[in-house]
């Protein structure tokens, strides 16, 4: 039998792949969370134009909302270096089967 629990532990929090990061939210004490950055392209400017936009995936629960910031706890190679910061730009969604979720991400300065 699957176990899906099992399986998104070993994505979203093994050492390979996702990356921790803390949240900080006004009013709200930090918090970490485990994030895989990617891109995804999308269209932009009335869709006249393709422009890539950096994504974060998480297990769904972690509480990551628009708004935030997210700071990298460790450098991740090729990316962004430790103490870099990332806003949520949207609200997050649901993804796959559900158990993960999908946000974009720009810019924390």
């Amino acid at each position: 039998m699957i176990d899906h629990a099992a399986d998104l532990a070993e994505v979203f929090y093994g050492p390979d792949s996702a990356y921790p990061f803390t949240r900080k939210r006004p009013g709200f004490a930090d918090v970490t969370v485990m994030l895989i950055l990617g891109a995804d392209d999308r269209s932009a400017l009335e869709d006249r134009v393709i422009a890539t936009h950096r994504l974060g995936r998480f297990v769904a629960g972690q509480d990551v909302r628009a708004g935030d910031l997210l700071v990298a706890q460790q450098e991740v190679p090729l990316q962004l270096a430790q103490g870099a910061a990332l806003r949520v730009l949207e609200a997050p969604e649901r993804v796959n089967d559900g158990m993960e979720m999908e946000a974009l991400l720009g810019s924390g300065a």
